[in-house]
């Protein structure tokens, strides 16, 4: 991966760039006056454009960029707020002061409302395989400034972890967790998902074994939460309790401790 500036306040970007470049392994290049695909063509890597404001990855292939959003988290806080009510929140029973560990971080949006709900006295720990994806969502949670100020605030509380979820589970003592949740890739395609598009070609597609649910279970307190596409059969194969929702294409599901 090679990683660079946007064209415009290109010198004063250039030791944040490099910092990047630093972190995440990649080259630094001078951007000069080179369009993305010039640069792409020319290295023949994944090119990360660090902004004023944001940071775009634009994969080699030409597919879609990747940049840190909330994606659906912004309307789904402000439904909860006004509501009290969230299908995670709801599943995993969240309580002010609870912990909550993220096993796929994505976007980070479930560890949003999480921490919404679980309130400032509660932690969120996110885990994300891939290190420009935790880096890039790391940033993106620090700096992102559209919101109510709760909204903000969670996003600043929620701590990140690059890490692959099962050596990270494995790694932790019995009972860390009230409840550890897994939103793995879809086993079945959702041709209107436009949210995660960006994400998906970076994003670690292991699926869940034995080994792992056995750690989740070893390290919640309470509930073990699973987020999937309402034919999967990962529900059934692990045991657990599936809350069906009309019309969705995804259920909640979880396993009591």
């Amino acid at each position: 991966m090679i990683v660079t500036t946007t064209r415009k306040k290109a010198n004063e970007l250039a030791e944040k760039a490099s910092l990047w470049s630093v972190e995440l392994n990649g080259r630094f290049i001078v951007r000069n006056d080179a369009s993305v695909q010039e640069l792409i063509n020319a290295y023949g890597e994944d090119v990360l454009v660090v902004g004023k404001a944001r940071e775009t990855l634009y994969p080699k292939e030409g597919t879609e960029p990747f940049f840190y959003h909330p994606n659906s988290a912004m309307f789904r806080v402000k439904q909860f707020i006004k509501t009290g009510y969230d299908p995670l929140v709801e599943t995993a029973d969240l309580k002010e002061g609870m912990s909550f560990l993220d096993c796929t971080l994505g976007l980070a949006s479930d560890s949003l409302v999480a921490q919404i709900a679980v309130g400032q006295s509660g932690l969120v720990t996110g885990v994300e395989a891939n290190q420009m994806l935790a880096y890039m969502v790391q940033s993106g949670l620090q700096s992102w400034q559209e919101g109510g100020t709760e909204m903000l605030n969670a996003m600043r509380k929620i701590n990140v972890v690059h890490q692959h979820h099962a050596s990270y589970l494995a790694s932790l003592s019995s009972e860390s967790y009230d409840v550890v949740y897994f939103d793995p890739m879809f086993e079945q395609h959702l041709s209107d998902s436009t949210g995660i598009r960006g994400l998906k070609q970076f994003a670690c597609h292991d699926d869940l074994d034995e080994e792992v649910i056995t750690h989740a279970l070893r390290v919640a307190k309470k509930r073990v939460v699973l987020k999937d596409h309402f034919q999967s059969a990962r529900f059934q194969r692990f045991g657990f309790n599936v809350i069906r929702r009309q019309h969705s294409a995804f259920h909640y599901a979880f396993i009591q401790i």
